[in-house]
């Protein structure tokens, strides 16, 4: 055969048992080769396709993570805007005795603590935001019905506490406690 020292050059004859063949009438390839490339290019596809799917997965839980941030912002935001700045209830008529400014509500007995506040706005609005018992979180106004959705569908709320003064005792704040009322 003849032998080629160049690792670029390949030779263009050879010499076999049926004489002289030509390399270039050879243009086909093995089974063999056809095999290994279509293994080669499966295993690159299969790899590709996994992590493309695995990045899926992340993105969609880093947006239900944002959203339920953004949620829980908007809750927070909403909630402790509208009760500083409740005022005192004057004639009963919203917290049942004159004078209070909140009244925690919707106590639940399996965890223990109250999961709704109740107070008047200063638009001298009865308002009310607890946790529903299909664990959403939810306002009313003047005990009006239909009540406001404050959180979403989406998620399921576990609990939600209220307490006034840091007190956990503490069911209700009037305007003649010695401190400024506040709710966590």
């Amino acid at each position: 055969k003849l032998i080629s020292n160049s690792k670029f050059h390949s030779p263009r004859w050879s010499f076999g048992e049926g004489g002289i063949s030509n390399f270039k009438q050879n243009k086909g390839i093995t089974l063999i080769e056809l095999i290994v490339v279509l293994a080669v290019f499966m295993l690159i596809i299969g790899v590709t396709v996994s992590i493309f799917t695995s990045v899926i997965k992340r993105q969609r839980g880093i947006l239900k993570e944002q959203e339920l941030l953004n949620q829980t912002g908007y809750i927070v935001e909403y909630t402790s805007r509208t009760m500083r700045a409740a005022v005192k209830d004057t004639t009963g008529s919203c917290l049942g005795t004159t004078g209070f400014i909140y009244l925690l509500t919707h106590f639940n007995s399996a965890v223990g603590f109250y999961e709704g506040i109740k107070f008047i706005t200063e638009d001298n609005v009865c308002q009310e935001f607890f946790l529903d018992a299909d664990k959403i979180l939810k306002e009313t106004k003047n005990a009006s019905l239909p009540q406001n959705i404050l959180s979403s569908t989406k998620f399921n709320i576990k609990y939600v506490r209220f307490i006034i003064n840091g007190d956990k005792v503490l069911t209700a704040a009037s305007g003649s406690d010695s401190i400024q009322p506040r709710v966590t």
